[in-house]
């Protein structure tokens, strides 16, 4: 009876250590998503660095040179 008390000793054990690695993970995982949470939304907050706005009335056209009118 000794060595199946044992025994239920070490799996009671090993069954808490593992659900406290499992908690930590958990707590780990969660502490990571806050984080990439926290960055999206910085990012998300900042100014965006765009090309300059062509408002311009003039037809895209007129930023290219027309070959015909350099012969």
């Amino acid at each position: 009876m000794a060595a199946m008390s044992d025994q239920i000793t070490k799996l009671t054990a090993a069954l808490v250590e593992s659900e406290r690695k499992r908690v930590a993970e958990q707590q780990s995982m969660s502490e990571t998503i806050q984080q990439i949470k926290e960055q999206v939304m910085n990012l998300a907050r900042r100014p965006t660095t765009s090309a300059p706005d062509d408002t311009d009335d003039k037809s895209d056209e007129d930023n290219y040179v027309d070959l015909h009118s350099l012969v």
